[in-house]
This record gives C-alpha cells, structure tokens and sequence, in this order.
C-alpha cells in the first residue's frame, strides 16, 4: 500500500507542475513575460525531480540516498531559476 501510496502522489505532483508550467507559458504567449517562461521551467524542475525520484526508487531499484541527492539537485534547480525570476530588475527607460 505505501508503494502505490508513493505512486500516486508523485504523480499528482508531476501532474501538478505541468498544470503550473503550461499556465506559465500561456501567461508568456499572452504577455511576452520572460519571467513566465522561467516560473513555467522552475515549476517543471520540481515537479519532474519529485516524480523521477519515484521512478528511480521503485522502477530502477536505486538506493533511497542517491534518489534523494537526485531528486534535491532538481529542487535546486527549480529554486535556482524561481530565484532568477524573482530578482530585482531596474526599470528600463
């Protein structure tokens, strides 16, 4: 039951962060935003790490370490580009 229980969820959330990433682009097509495109690739990271941690745990029979130090590098770089989305620009004029 806590397999198919980890399952699930780590498919909600890749589900979740393409629902978040593919509104992002719709906001960048609609704004030409740059800052949407990268909200969109961050949201992707996290949800793409969380899930090919389950993958590789479960599938591939990876150790739950290298799994972890996996699923963290994506987090990482999911904050990363959230970062670079949020800094403060100056006002162009």
């Amino acid at each position: 039951m806590d397999h198919l229980l980890l399952a699930i969820t780590k498919t909600a959330v890749l589900v979740s962060g393409v629902a978040i990433a593919a509104l992002a682009v719709l906001a960048y097509r609609q704004t030409r935003d740059r800052s949407m495109l990268y909200l969109g690739v961050g949201f992707t990271f996290f949800a793409f790490g969380s899930f090919i941690e389950g993958v590789l745990f479960e599938l591939l029979g990876w150790n739950l370490m290298t799994v972890h130090v996996v699923e963290s590098g994506f987090v990482l770089a999911g904050l990363t580009t959230l970062a670079i989305t949020l800094r403060p620009r100056r006002a162009q004029g």
